[in-house]
């Protein structure tokens, strides 16, 4: 709802009498007798509701377990397989390059965040798991995903991990996402663009130049993830609704990731796990052209800038 509602509008008469300026202790008081009883019913139902829900989710989760054990030993053989150091008549060893490029590919969420200097970097990514987040007590609070990668030109790490901390008190809310600090090699950054300013003609030649770091999209931006805003933190809504937007889509790109391409990666490696409609290349969505006019506009002192810049990292 788009602020609140008119000054004697019938909108504003209705929320005065569901009481939302009230507790629910008052609210449910200051119904009639003949109501009130059926609401205290009503809430004795609710209570067995929760208390059914609080047992499905207990044996949800050990269910869910259980199954990851016998799941486990699936995955390493599918990654033995995959890196060609487990033995398969025919193959020579020679395993299955660029699978996991291929997975992400292929499944439009993350296929979205890919773009062309990061293909090179993904056909150095070997594997991809999810394990459990666990509180003190073992109960489940979210996932961790964890991806694995060959020596390569582009950075130190061995692994670059995703962790979603989820509320053990409100399932499916997240508390805070966090992500491994890429250790990029000098140049390598696939996240940002270098740029330098060149030289005016008839200028100085001994000035120093001018340096400008811009950030680009890119998959690995995911390692990055927005901050979850805490009660406390006094946020415009316009920025608050961008932000929500922002942790939504990272939470929806993890939630794929461990819920489709890791379960069923050998499906989307061969395209069956493909959806009805599949990704378009290049499609990146319409727009008319006045809008594209006044972006133009917007960024037109930027462009002027940028013409005298040339870009130092490749």
């Amino acid at each position: 709802m788009d602020g609140p509602p008119a000054p004697g509008s019938a909108l504003e008469k209705k929320f005065q009498e569901l009481g939302l300026e009230s507790t629910p202790e008052e609210f449910v008081e200051s119904l009639s007798e003949p109501v009130r009883a059926s609401v205290l019913a009503l809430q004795n139902l609710q209570t067995e509701h929760e208390t059914l829900e609080t047992q499905f989710r207990k044996e949800r989760a050990e269910l869910e377990a259980k199954y990851e054990e016998l799941y486990a030993p699936l995955y390493v053989k599918r990654t033995g397989i995959v890196a060609g150091t487990t033995p398969v008549e025919g193959a020579e060893g020679k395993g299955v390059p660029e699978f996991w490029l291929a997975v992400l590919l292929k499944c439009d969420t993350s296929a979205d965040m890919i773009k062309d200097k990061d293909v090179e970097v993904l056909t150095h990514l070997t594997n991809i798991i999810s394990t459990p987040v666990l509180t003190e007590e073992g109960a489940r609070t979210g996932f961790k995903l964890t991806f694995t990668f060959n020596d390569n030109p582009y950075f130190t790490n061995k692994t670059l991990q995703k962790t979603y901390v989820l509320s053990p008190e409100d399932e499916g809310v997240l508390e805070k996402a966090e992500g491994t600090k890429i250790e990029w090699k000098a140049g390598k950054d696939v996240t940002i663009k270098i740029m330098k300013k060149k030289p005016k003609k008839g200028g100085k030649q001994d000035h120093k130049p001018q340096i400008k770091t811009e950030k680009v999209d890119s998959f690995f931006n995911f390692f990055s993830p927005p901050d979850v805003p805490g009660e406390d933190d006094e946020i415009e809504d316009e920025q608050m609704e961008e932000l929500q937007n922002l942790i939504e889509a990272d939470y929806e790109v993890g939630a794929t990731i461990r819920e489709k391409l890791i379960p069923h990666a050998v499906r989307w490696f061969t395209g069956e796990a493909i959806e009805d409609e599949p990704f378009e290349f290049g499609n990146e969505g319409s727009y008319d052209e006045d809008d594209e006019d006044e972006g133009d506009d917007e960024h037109d002192d930027d462009d002027e800038d940028d013409e005298d810049m040339e870009e130092l990292q490749n």
